[in-house]
């Protein structure tokens, strides 16, 4: 589903892998960080060339996946396999939840998946870091994201319709 090459997938998997070695403090720093930012985030800034205009989409990015990064994990927790929306439905949440994270724009919407990035560090595990990068940075582009949760929320529902 990546694509390493492209600007977007090194970045977002650099920021994962650069959280994935930080030690605790600066993992902690970046999951409390607000609009002045981290340390971690700008070396990351300055290291990756993230200009001014995507610092804020960038600063977002890199909160959520330090909150997805427990202080004792040290490796990433990108998994090119798991896109957001069939975490998310993995993970439970609902479908009218999903709809107004769709839905939502601006500030709400970021609040929005913020809120799902945490139910999904609840429940642990990794998911495409790129995915989500896009997620954030090309918010209209609503598609990819529903197309995933509802194939999985599907195949998972045609498993339980197996089983019974």
């Amino acid at each position: 589903m990546s694509k390493p090459e492209s600007g977007t997938a090194r970045r977002a998997v650099a920021i994962a892998a650069a959280l994935a070695s930080a030690d605790p403090g600066d993992k902690a720093e970046a999951r409390r960080m607000g609009n002045a930012g981290s340390a971690l985030f700008w070396r990351q800034v300055a290291r990756l060339g993230i200009t001014q205009r995507q610092e804020g989409d960038w600063m977002l990015y890199t909160r959520l996946v330090a909150l997805m990064t427990p202080a004792s994990r040290d490796t990433s927790i990108h998994d090119p396999d798991r896109t957001i929306g069939s975490a998310l439905a993995d993970a439970g949440l609902s479908e009218a939840r999903f709809a107004r994270l769709l839905a939502a724009r601006g500030p709400a919407r970021d609040d929005a998946i913020e809120r799902a990035i945490r139910m999904l560090a609840r429940k642990g595990g990794g998911l495409d870091v790129v995915d989500l990068a896009r997620a954030i940075l090309w918010p209209d582009d609503t598609g990819r994201l529903a197309r995933s949760y509802y194939h999985q929320l599907d195949h998972v529902k045609d498993e339980d319709t197996q089983d019974a």
